[in-house]
């Protein structure tokens, strides 16, 4: 059954084998909530609107169409459920600096971070994680989602293009725009 496209599950299911969207799930659980995640910084809230945004799909199955790819679709399903995640919060800044860093937290920033070679560089790689962590936190919401999905999830301009419902050019600036707002935060050593 996992050799089967996400398409041919999709048409089990709507057909009555409501079991089979467990594959779905398995799939594209792990993904949808690092992005998840990387927009509400709290690991049981990530768990809680993760699941929130596959008990959504399930019942919107319906209406999936198949112009998109299901993972697109999971996406702004997932992005929509944070959003209202954030007007319940009525929360304007969506990262507490105070917000303790869990254990299961990958080094989701890894890419801005120069390669610690000794364990004194690996402290000052964690710390500069953590500086990096805390000003992607400082984004706005717009900003924040598109270094998330490329850089966390890595995913293409134009799949991050589809998520948002923005053409990809925006995508393009809003991501020059992060990364510019990013050195301004973390000063010259990172410019």
């Amino acid at each position: 059954m996992w050799e089967q496209s996400d398409r041919e599950i999709i048409q089990e299911v709507l057909n009555g084998n409501k079991d089979l969207f467990a594959v779905l799930v398995a799939r594209y659980e792990k993904p949808i909530f690092n992005y998840v995640y990387g927009l509400v910084r709290q690991k049981q809230d990530a768990e809680d609107l993760t699941q929130e945004a596959f008990v959504k799909a399930f019942f919107a199955l319906k209406t999936y169409k198949d112009s998109f790819e299901f993972s697109t679709w999971m996406y702004r399903i997932a992005r929509n459920v944070c959003l209202d995640y954030f007007r319940r919060q009525k929360i304007r800044s969506f990262f507490s600096l105070n917000t303790p860093v869990g254990e299961e937290e990958e080094d989701e920033f890894g890419d801005f971070l120069p390669e610690g070679k000794d364990p004194e560089e690996g402290v000052l790689k964690e710390e500069l994680l953590e500086r990096v962590s805390q000003a992607v936190g400082q984004l706005p919401l717009k900003f924040r989602e598109v270094i998330v999905l490329r850089y966390v999830e890595e995913l293409s301009y134009e799949e991050i293009a589809r998520i948002l419902d923005v053409p990809v050019g925006t995508v393009k600036t809003y991501l020059h725009r992060a990364k510019a707002k990013l050195r301004e935060l973390l000063g010259e050593e990172f410019s």
